[in-house]
């Protein structure tokens, strides 16, 4: 009966936190969302357009749609995306557009914020601006090969693309007529960069940067607690080395085990050397370690030690 009742009283708590959480999620519905730019009404002089609005605050992510010429009698909608910043930019033809924005989150949404505005394309053809759509600014990579995409520019008859060096000298420059090309990068941070071009004139440069590194951490030695070891303190003091890879950022995960199968995990962290961690006593434990770097590149796994807590 104990049983029964103690059962019935965790589902209560488990329903009740459930609920809590739903609670606590801030309705955005009486909240307004403020458009920065296009303005209402306003001419934009460039085929290449960036949708600015502010922040509100507990939401989290934004429902961006675009409509030609309107929504009350769309001849197309030209983009409907869920975004999480603020900023969006993408490439449109000429005409009449109105865009709409709302914030929202898992349960609740503001109002539509609206305004129009209306593309004129430039007919200077410099003025205009390519649009990277792939990797990200500042992306990471452990993968050499990377698709370039941008977007395309009218008028253009072909892309230049650039690769340039730490000392903004051009390491390769391919040239191309579609709107995407597969390079092979240096280990590094490279800059990547691209313009449209046609017969007489070329716009700017629109660039980024890429970091590769494709290189393994190094394999962590254990140092303590020594291989057998036995202790009737529950809190270990875990220590180990390891010498880092120059690249990305590096860092080394622990995973402790109570079976020599390791099928039965006890914990696994994120560490530094020396790390604490405390672990019920009369059990005899197994572990490794493992380092990890930004890139996505991990090491092989340490030796597995063994050790016990009377």
């Amino acid at each position: 009966m104990m049983k029964k009742a103690s059962i019935y009283f965790s589902l209560l708590f488990l329903m009740f936190f459930s609920c809590e959480e739903v609670l606590f999620e801030e309705d955005l519905s009486d909240k307004t969302i403020v458009l920065i730019a296009p303005a209402d009404s306003t001419t934009v002089r460039n085929t290449s357009v960036t949708f600015s609005w502010e922040e509100v605050d507990q939401a989290t992510e934004y429902r961006l749609q675009i409509a030609q010429p309107g929504f009350e009698n769309a001849a197309q909608i030209v983009l409907d995306s869920a975004v999480t910043a603020t900023t969006f930019s993408t490439t449109l033809v000429r005409n009449e557009y109105e865009w709409r924005v709302r914030a929202q989150n898992s349960g609740t949404a503001t109002p539509y914020a609206t305004a129009s505005f209306t593309v004129v394309e430039s007919e200077d053809f410099s003025a205009r601006q390519v649009l990277l759509v792939t990797p990200e600014n500042n992306a990471i990579t452990n993968e050499t090969s990377s698709e370039l995409q941008w977007q395309s520019v009218s008028d253009a008859t072909l892309y230049r693309v650039q690769l340039l060096d730490s000392s903004n000298e051009i390491i390769q420059e391919e040239i191309t007529t579609e709107t995407s090309v597969s390079l092979t990068f240096p280990e590094g941070v490279t800059r990547w960069q691209v313009r449209a071009e046609n017969n007489t004139q070329s716009t700017l440069y629109t660039t980024r940067t890429l970091t590769v590194d494709s290189e393994r951490p190094n394999q962590p030695v254990p140092t303590a607690p020594v291989n057998d070891a036995t202790q009737t303190e529950t809190t270990v003091t875990f220590s180990w080395t390891r010498e880092a890879v120059a690249g990305t950022a590096e860092l080394d995960s622990i995973y402790i085990y109570s079976d020599v199968g390791l099928t039965q995990l006890v914990t696994k962290d994120e560490v530094t050397s020396p790390s604490d961690i405390t672990l019920e006593a009369g059990t005899a434990y197994y572990w490794f370690l493992k380092a990890f770097d930004e890139a996505g590149n991990e090491s092989d796994s340490s030796v597995v030690s063994r050790f016990t807590i009377n």
